[in-house]
């Protein structure tokens, strides 16, 4: 009877303690998918990588272009990719749904670079919650990103500026449209284009207008531009809603021989360089940026190396001698 009773009180015991265990087992277990869900890049597979692309506006059909880049690879890679942005251009804004996007901690973001120290800090940030940051279309130098994917935007400027040239005889005086002068990438444009200018000493720019990437804009200060400067011979535009902007003011204004100069390749730009109402576009591939960038994060996420630095193609879209890109289209 003794034993009995005995062996009864071993069985509960033991039953309470594999209970136990295996509680601990389930909180373990719960504690530990808690932990992965705040370490991104720890633990997960790829099918479960996330990764937050704010764009610098959300509509714009370049960065749709850029975002339906990104998309494909995405596919590829088992990635979900988290579009955002802006309703319209607003570096603020911009700045943060950037720091909304670190709170989430996905297990990267793609952004574009603002050259500002607040956007400097928050990849910073990013970077010290094991969040890599990817650049695309304007870098952030001086901060901690993983990598920058777009146009070499110095060279473009550049490459604008022997079109310029060219075209022009390397005299006159020309006028400038940038999409905003915050911008990294119309900086350097406006640099490369500056650099050229200044090997012809008989070709001048006037003024430099901003459009706030906005056709209506570019055109008012095209009009603008041809007021105060009767004698312009060429204007350039560095943002993809510059160069029909100022075709749009040449035309009301009646203002034939004007040489335009635009960038990207809309649908309404395309066929105003082959009607020859502008003269030559500079192409960039966003296409090409987004895929790149997601198949360099794939990379990373796999522990390959990735380069610091990857410039995406530019082509030139008519004038005297030039032909059509066969790469893939931007807007």
């Amino acid at each position: 009877m003794f034993k009995r009773k005995w062996s009864i009180a071993l069985l509960i015991l033991l039953c309470g303690f594999l209970y136990t265990l295996a509680q601990f087992v389930l909180s373990t277990n719960r504690l530990q998918r808690q932990v992965d869900s705040l370490l991104p890049g720890q633990a997960q597979s790829a099918s479960s990588r996330r990764v937050i692309f704010i764009s610098q506006e959300l509509d714009n059909p370049f960065w749709r272009s850029i975002e339906q880049g990104a998309l494909q690879a995405a596919g590829k890679f088992d990635m979900n990719l988290e579009y955002t942005g802006p309703l319209r251009i607003n570096p603020e804004e911009q700045l943060s749904q950037l720091e909304r996007a670190i709170a989430t901690r996905p297990d990267a973001i793609i952004v574009q670079g603002s050259g500002e120290s607040a956007s400097r800090n928050l990849i910073d940030r990013a970077e010290s919650f094991g969040i890599p940051v990817v650049t695309v279309d304007a870098d952030e130098p001086g901060s901690h990103r993983l990598f920058y994917v777009g146009t070499d935007n110095l060279a473009a400027g550049k490459e604008m500026g022997q079109l310029v040239a060219e075209a022009t005889g390397g005299k006159g005086t020309i006028g400038v449209l940038v999409g905003t002068p915050r911008a990294d990438s119309q900086r350097l444009r406006l640099e490369g284009l500056r650099s050229v200018v200044q090997e012809y000493p008989e070709l001048k720019i006037a003024d430099i207008r901003s459009s706030d990437i906005s056709r209506l804009q570019a055109s008012e200060q095209t009009r603008s531009l041809l007021a105060a400067h009767p004698e312009l011979k060429a204007v350039v535009g560095f943002s993809s809603l510059d160069g029909l902007g100022a075709m749009d003011a040449a035309q009301r204004l009646g203002k034939k021989g004007l040489l335009l100069f635009a960038f990207d390749d809309l649908a309404e730009t395309k066929e105003a360089v082959h009607k020859g109402m502008i003269k030559v576009t500079l192409v960039q591939q966003p296409l090409e940026m987004g895929a790149e960038a997601v198949t360099l994060l794939n990379d990373y996420f796999h522990e390959k190396a990735v380069p610091d630095v990857n410039f995406t193609s530019i082509s030139p879209l008519g004038g005297s001698g030039i032909t059509e890109s066969s790469g893939e289209s931007g807007p």
